[in-house]
């Protein structure tokens, strides 16, 4: 009997690993490439996204499973703060983070502020703002937006920017092969076994082997990485002796978070509708926007980015079908500590973006179908005035600025080009406006504008 309950216990320790391994390397890809991109320390980021997921899984009573990372809304404005001529850990560096964290800090207390004033007006009002014809659309572009630029930066800039070396078909099939393992894994493993627990974690494991034998891997990052965090711990939080109240950062950062609350409200109705729950309910929408607000804080206080909820992580609950929070919980305890060594961020940082591009494919298309469920599900009706018009202008909003911002960046990026592409986007100032809020935006005026259809 007691090895019946040993292999038993055995078994969903397992299982539990590999989910919770599985959460982890979902966020891994994106949340990476915002403290490369704005010149900020990888372990530190990791660790910050462990600790904001950490404090969000408590806030909201253990019951959403979602994953905090780093926001990309803000990249922009870190990355002209900060700057690339900077080292990082110099004094140059220490002193512009310290502006930077502190408007950081005000970021994640509009998010509280926010939280305070939906738990006064009430859910049922913020949610009457948000019906499926407002929702479904916002998820469907949740989705949809990322797969271009996906598409772009993890995979064809690889080898079509001047300079590349790569070559177009080790890229795609890299990708394509990552892609497949996915898919294959997910289709055709036995329900309750190891493989249908851990398709992804099996996909990217698969193109990395690939990768490495047709030769993309670069180990370059490895050969120079400190083995732990600790080793330039004082460098990387030198900038406590610089802390000061920088206007410009405050400015160029503090409005972009009600940008990120329109995202938050989306993802959190995502998981909603992936996971069958109303989170809005419980443990309530102020209650997520709480725990988001107090892990950015979290995140100033050690010089991360800001976090988001991470759609990445909503997929793999799609695909496994398993949505315990816990699981979430232990990949936020293994950012933690594989966050204390720096090796293990320079070991991740060798994975090919084909690799990451593949995965991505699945995991933001299956974002995409979950919003087209609660359209079908909650029977949206397209053929009346008021839904039509709201999931269509939300679709076209969305999906077009997402568009034309990704052409931006592909035109930004070919140096062949002299024109300024940022007239492809929508900015207020320096500010991109991402298209994601804008189209929620829009989906939120129209839903309370035009009038509800009268009955005969």
């Amino acid at each position: 009997m007691n090895n019946i309950k040993n292999t038993s216990a055995t078994k969903k320790f397992l299982k539990t690993s590999v989910l919770s391994f599985q959460h982890m390397f979902a966020m891994l890809g994106a949340t990476v490439v915002v403290p490369l991109l704005a010149n900020l320390s990888i372990p530190i980021t990791l660790i910050t996204a462990g600790i904001g997921t950490v404090i969000f899984y408590f806030v909201t009573k253990k019951k959403v499973p979602v994953f905090l990372g780093s926001s990309f809304a803000y990249l922009p404005a870190m990355m002209a703060i900060i700057g690339h001529d900077k080292p990082l850990g110099s004094v140059e560096w220490q002193q512009a983070m310290g502006g930077l964290v502190i408007a950081i800090f005000f970021t994640g207390l509009v998010y509280i502020l926010f939280s305070l004033v939906v738990k006064l007006i009430g859910v049922e009002k913020v949610r009457s703002r948000f019906p499926p014809r407002v929702v479904g659309p916002v998820i469907i572009i949740l989705g949809m937006l990322l797969v271009p630029s996906i598409l772009w930066n993890n995979i064809v800039a690889n080898y079509a920017l001047p300079g590349a070396t790569s070559a177009a078909w080790k890229e795609w099939t890299t990708a394509l092969i990552t892609l497949l393992s996915i898919i294959v894994i997910s289709a055709f493993s036995k329900p309750k076994s190891f493989f249908k627990a851990a398709p992804i974690l099996l996909g990217f494991l698969i193109g990395y082997i690939y990768a490495l034998i047709i030769g993309i891997v670069n180990f370059a990052p490895i050969q120079n990485s400190d083995i732990v965090v600790f080793q330039s711990l004082g460098s990387l939080l030198g900038f406590y002796k610089y802390l000061h109240f920088d206007g410009t950062a405050i400015v160029m950062m503090v409005p972009l978070a009600f940008v990120t609350l329109m995202e938050h409200i989306g993802d959190i109705s995502a998981n909603s509708t992936v996971c069958q729950k109303d989170f809005f309910v419980d443990p309530g929408i102020d209650k997520t926007l709480l725990g988001d607000g107090l892990a950015i804080m979290a995140a100033s206080a050690l010089g991360g980015p800001p976090q988001t909820t991470y759609g990445e992580n909503t997929a793999v609950l799609v695909i496994t079908e398993n949505y315990e929070p816990r699981n979430v919980f232990y990949a936020a305890l293994l950012a933690i500590f594989f966050g204390t060594f720096s090796l293990f961020g320079a070991v991740i940082s060798t994975i090919p973006s084909a690799v990451i591009g593949g995965a991505s494919i699945i995991l933001f298309g299956m974002i995409s179908a979950s919003g087209l469920r609660m359209l079908i599900e909650h029977k949206a009706d397209i053929g009346r005035t008021k839904d039509l018009i709201v999931v269509s202008v939300t679709l076209a909003v969305g999906l077009g600025l997402g568009a034309l911002s990704v052409a931006s960046d592909i035109i930004g990026a070919l140096t062949d080009y002299t024109v300024d592409a940022n007239f492809l986007k929508v900015m207020i100032g320096n500010i991109t406006i991402s298209p994601l809020a804008l189209a929620t935006l829009v989906a939120i005026i129209l839903n309370v504008v035009i009038p509800e259809p009268t009955s005969n």
